[in-house]
């Protein structure tokens, strides 16, 4: 009997556990704020070779795209993801060819927004650090340059949000993955791989 007692406390609490946990996210995400805007900007890129017979000359591009943000309820901390089109320009140090490569990138971030008691609806400054996921969409037809359908980095930066709208941010991507490689460069015949790394200042209107 007093087993069964005991049972029937134990679903008893594991019901009110639920309850209280799904009203707790229920109502972090009713007080978490989203925002969606637009961001462009531009680029400069440089890939890095496992190998020094090659290396390359650093190259302006740009991308443009969504952005979401969705603040916590701890002050100051949020997330934020994007759905950017990034163009790439390669050019191999002592090569007159130019080598275009397009992506789909979706960067997804952990971020920090400072606040300026009395000054944060006109300046807050802000750092972001996460993983960026890029798919391949478009690359310069070169039977020698083998880019891979996928890659992924990971972005470190920081910007300033200015009267809640205007956000003006500066970030570097580390390659992880390997993006590229060239085929038969060596006296072997054998390919050589490489990863991007890449500086991006870019500007976003948030609605």
């Amino acid at each position: 009997m007093e087993k069964k007692k005991n049972i029937t406390s134990f679903a008893a609490m594991k019901r009110l556990s639920i309850i209280l946990l799904a009203t707790l996210v229920l109502s972090l995400t009713a007080m978490a704020q989203f925002r969606i805007g637009v961001k462009g900007g531009v680029t400069t890129n440089a890939l890095h070779f496992d190998n020094k017979i090659l290396s390359s000359e650093r190259r302006t591009g740009w991308t443009a795209g969504v952005h979401m943000e969705l603040g916590l309820p701890i002050v100051g901390l949020g997330v934020d993801g994007s759905l950017m089109f990034k163009h790439h320009n390669d050019v191999l140090t002592g090569d007159r060819n130019t080598y275009h490569r397009d992506y789909i990138e979706i960067p997804v971030h952990l971020r920090y927004k400072l606040q300026l008691v009395g000054l944060e609806k006109i300046v807050a400054p802000y750092a972001f650090t996460g993983p960026n996921f890029g798919f391949l969409c478009h690359e310069s037809k070169d039977i020698t340059w083998d880019n891979r359908a996928s890659n992924v980095s990971w972005d470190a930066g920081f910007g300033v949000e200015l009267l809640r709208h205007v956000q003006i941010s500066a970030s570097y991507s580390l390659g992880l993955t390997k993006a590229f490689k060239k085929v038969g460069i060596d006296k072997e015949g054998e390919s050589i791989t490489g990863r991007d790394h890449c500086w991006t200042l870019t500007a976003a209107y948030i609605f």
